[in-house]
Order: C-alpha cells, then structure tokens, then sequence
C-alpha cells in the first residue's frame, strides 16, 4: 500500500522531525516547491501540517486538495483554519498542551506586573516622577497571595496557571465546560457559573478557546461583574473580550487593571492597532503577543504536532480533535 501525501506549509518542522514523519508518509514542503508544482501536488495531498494558514491554499486551492483527510496545527488553537471551505471527512486537530506551561508562565508575569504596577513604577523612576519612600497607599499594589484565582478554560494552560497559583496560596476557581474533579479547584459551568467565577475572583486569567460561543465572551455586563479592582489577564485571543466594552470599562474604574498578550482583529489578523487609546490608561498593559512564540522556542509545539500526524498515519485516535460546528460560524481569522 503507498504511503499518504503530507504537505508540510511551514519552515518551523525541522529536518529531523521531516526524516521521522517520511517513515510513515511521502513527504512535501511547500517552502521547497515553486506555485505551479505546488498547484500540481494537491489533488494528490491526504494530510496537511500547518502553522498559520499558508495564503496559497485560497479558497479556490483548497478546493483541489480532494483527497484531503487531516489537518493539524502547530498553534494551539485553530480559529485560522477555514472550516466552511473544508470537506466533512477532514478531521482538525488542535495543537492544545503543545505551550501549556511557557504561556501560563508568561500570563503570571503579566499578572504580577499588573498586580504590581511594574510598568507604572518603572516609568515614574524613568521620568523622574517618584521618589524613594517606605510606604505604598492601599490601593498602589494587589496583594495576590491568599486571594482567589479565576481561570476561564481549564485545559493545558489553565489547568498550568492554577499550579502556579497554588504556590500563592490563592483559591482557585475554574470555569470550563466540564466539571473539574481535582483537588483544590472549585469548577463552575455555564452561564451562571461563568458570573460566578468573574464576580468572585480578585484576578482571573483568560485562557480559552476563541469559538462562535465565546467571542466577545467578556462584555460590558461580565466586566460590571467583577470586582471594582479585579485584574484581568488575557493570553488567549483578544476578541475574547469586546473592545469598546473593556475600554469604557478602564476608563470608568481607575482601579481595575487589564494586560495582554493578544489583541483584537483587523480585517481578519490580529492586529497591534486599536480602535480605542488603551495606552494612554494607566491601568493597561499590553505586550505583542511572545507568549506563543517563547513556547515556539522550547522545539514541543513541533514535537507534539508531528508526534500527533503519526498517531494518525499509524491508524491511532490523535489527540485534540476539534469540533468543526464551534468554529462554521465563526470568520477565520489569522494567528
């Protein structure tokens, strides 16, 4: 029996990792191929490897890739993958777990910079504006410790966050689909237990998926939820929470802090640009989303994604397989 057709469409996969995948399939790299060979090779792809969704696979394109049957990618999530334009028989798996610990690492740095102003101190040295003193006003810094922790999506990364949560000794409460049965965390579902966890939590970390169902999950009725001087991090997708909302919002409540990693969409890619001055509020932080790419760094998104194509090629369940109908709905929208 021939080996399946994988086309590989990002230079991250690494050549060692190439010689593995090539035991188990015949092997392409559309970083190697000009366009017409490329055009040439995919009525004939089964499988493909995908980081951010190669611009030549248009709709018209994709179209072609009629033996298609599996898609994974390397980012953990997923919303970039064009689900309307894809064949029921193609299955998608996600790359969730694949930046778990390196991106709940970086929503805790975001968290203690908010919790404790670093950015603001550190402009008020720079400029000159603050001197040396042995006191703080009550409201200058977050205590974190003891406190409770909010975690929107407990997968991978929430479920990484809450451990390092445990070592501040803070309660934890985690709202996911499912209840969680692990000891120490307080599971929430639903509506109810969505306002639960936000009007309860003195910080709460956004670490979910971006589906038809949660996109501008955190409105302006969620943030008049929370705790007048909450923290809210998010190192998930930014049109998690609705823009203008969230701007009023920091406006309208000098103490409540909000810091990124990711930001909201502009004609279909996240963009650095904004709709509102978020930078001129003093209670915003905002970074130009390195939480993925320091993850990227560690070599275990392209492991766990190669790792999963062969458990697909050998015949096995692969892991993360996502459901098309939370995404139909829903624009594609670019990493």
């Amino acid at each position: 029996m021939p080996k399946p057709n994988l086309l590989i469409t990002t230079d991250v996969v690494d050549q060692a990792s190439i010689q593995v995948l090539s035991r188990y399939a015949r092997v392409f790299s559309s970083t190697t191929l000009d366009e017409p060979s490329l055009i040439q090779l995919l009525p004939t792809i089964d499988i493909l490897l995908v980081f951010s969704w190669p611009t030549f696979l248009t709709a018209e394109n994709l179209s072609k890739v009629s033996d298609l049957r599996f898609i994974q990618s390397i980012l953990a999530g997923v919303n970039h993958i064009p689900f309307a334009q894809l064949d029921r028989k193609v299955m998608v798996c996600s790359n969730a777990g694949a930046y778990s610990d390196e991106v709940a690492e970086y929503a805790w740095s975001l968290l203690l910079s908010a919790s404790k102003r670093i950015v603001d101190f550190h402009n008020a040295v720079k400029t000159e504006e603050w001197t040396l003193r042995r006191t703080l006003g009550g409201k200058e810094v977050t205590i974190l410790m003891g406190g409770k922790l909010g975690i929107l999506g407990y997968g991978g990364i929430g479920s990484a966050v809450a451990r390092i949560g445990e070592g501040f000794a803070m309660k934890i409460y985690a709202y996911s689909r499912k209840p969680i049965r692990e000891k120490g965390v307080r599971s929430f579902q639903g509506a109810k237990g969505l306002l639960t966890v936000l009007a309860e939590s003195d910080a709460v970390v956004v670490s979910l998926p971006l589906t038809r169902d949660t996109s501008k999950l955190i409105d302006a009725d969620k943030l008049g939820a929370m705790k007048k001087n909450a923290i809210l991090v998010n190192i998930a997708r930014g049109e998690l929470v609705d823009e203008p909302a969230l701007y009023e919002h920091l406006k309208a409540n000098q103490d409540f802090r909000y810091a990124t990693d990711v930001w909201w969409y502009r004609e279909g890619r996240e963009s650095l640009k904004t709709s509102h001055p978020f930078f001129e509020l003093s209670n915003f932080i905002g970074t130009p989303h390195v939480s993925g790419p320091s993850g990227l760094a560690t070599g275990k998104p392209v492991k766990f994604a190669v790792e999963n194509v062969i458990r697909f090629l050998r015949g096995l369940k692969p892991k993360n397989i996502v459901n098309p109908a939370e995404y139909l709905v829903t624009d594609r929208q670019e990493y």
